[in-house]
């Protein structure tokens, strides 16, 4: 007789030992969970010291931008003669210009914060230059480039600059002004008109042409610049009116429609009127390399001069006083009158130690220094059909009554 084995199912059901098993499993899962929030902490903690690194980088590149731009500007600070930025001087270094590749700046010093800078310039014009600068630390890099653009906003580089605008007032008819005109408009209230052209004025004529021959050769010969893929000739011409609206009517203008082909630019460089255009044409007559509706863009960086302000010369007397003490004063009765009624054929001679102003009966003029007009004013006149009259000399006519030219 054969005996089948007896099987226990209590030993089955013998759980001791399964704590054991449930600890280790627990174990691995938190060593595994521990383990991914160290991997997620390392890799945000890289995260983070690259982020840093790339905004030290790019902190170290602008330095770099600003620099390059410091020099840019000197460069024209300091130039003798016509400054250029394609003349292979940047102040005082010897390099460029390239409009095909980028260029380095060879500064001698770079470190900046742990990490370094490299300048780069790429030339567009005499006027215009981009810059790139790249910096770098720890391995990091960022680039900032920069379009770069130099205005002359001195109140003496253009051809008409003015405090308060003429507001009431048109200019009507022939009228042709070459060259940029910068209108503060001071005083002026909401909706004042700062300028008001009409007829065939032109205002910021951006070339020569039609000048008189005899009048363009007693003048420098424009600069050039490559605009639409032609080289012309250029005034650099601009219009900035801070205050008050330009008004256009009829044929008046503001620069020309380009045309393709000549050697002058007719179009303005730019047009910055924060109270737009008025009159029936209106900015449908404004031809300018940038946008109508672009605004004054220089703020409060410049101001009308006026007699009653602290001279920069000696702060503790006025422009008047200055101008008076270190001028040829006129305050002759005869010789203002002689003053006041200028023509082609006046012949007179005035001198000082500080200024002088004489014409030679023949349409000449001649001026130096400072000529103050204490008391009378200074008109230009026309004898007959006579109404040229051709000055020399480098001077200053201050008149404390009207002019009139």
């Amino acid at each position: 007789m054969i005996k089948m084995p007896i099987i226990s199912f209590s030993k089955l059901r013998n759980q001791r030992g399964s704590a054991l098993l449930f600890s280790y499993l627990v174990i691995v899962a938190i060593l595994g969970i521990g383990s991914a929030f160290m991997l997620l902490s390392v890799n945000e903690s890289q995260t983070a010291e690259r982020h840093r690194l790339a905004t030290v980088a790019f902190h170290i590149a602008e330095a770099g931008v600003e620099r390059g731009l410091y020099d840019l500007r000197q460069d024209f600070v300091n130039a003798i003669g016509t400054p250029s930025w394609a003349d292979s001087d940047i102040n005082s270094m010897a390099i460029g210009p390239d409009t095909s590749n980028y260029y380095t700046v060879p500064y001698g010093t770079t470190t900046l914060n742990g990490g370094s800078y490299t300048v780069e310039f790429l030339n567009v014009g005499t006027r215009d230059m981009w810059v790139r600068s790249t910096g770098t630390i720890g391995g990091v890099s960022q680039s900032i480039r920069v379009y770069a653009k130099i205005v002359d906003i001195s109140r003496w580089g253009n051809a008409i600059f003015g405090g308060g605008g003429a507001s009431g007032t048109m200019v009507n008819g022939n009228v042709d002004i070459r060259g940029s005109v910068h209108i503060l408009g001071d005083n002026l209230l909401p909706g004042d008109v700062a300028i008001d052209l009409g007829g065939t004025a032109q205002l910021v004529g951006n070339n020569y042409t039609g000048l008189n021959a005899t009048l363009q050769a007693k003048v420098p010969a424009l600069p050039t610049v490559n605009f639409n893929g032609e080289i012309v000739e250029t005034l650099n011409a601009e219009l900035r009116v801070k205050q008050g609206s330009v008004g256009l009517s009829g044929s008046a203008t503001v620069g020309e429609a380009d045309v393709a082909g000549n050697n002058v630019k007719e179009t303005v460089d730019g047009v910055y009127v924060t109270d737009g255009y008025g009159g029936t044409q209106g900015s449908g007559a404004v031809y300018s390399d940038n946008s109508v509706t672009t605004a004054y863009d220089l703020g409060d960086a410049v101001k009308f001069p006026r007699f009653s302000d602290p001279s920069p010369y000696n702060t503790s007397i006025t422009n008047q006083q200055y101008l008076y003490h270190n001028a040829l004063v006129i305050s002759n009765s005869s010789d203002l009158t002689t003053l006041a009624n200028i023509n082609p054929s006046s012949s007179f001679s005035f001198s000082g130690p500080n200024g002088s102003i004489s014409m030679d009966g023949s349409g000449n003029m001649t001026v130096s220094g400072i000529v103050y007009i204490d008391g009378g004013e200074f008109n230009l006149l026309k004898n007959g059909s006579d109404k040229t009259i051709t000055y020399t000399g480098t001077g200053s006519i201050v008149a404390t009554g009207d002019v009139h030219v």
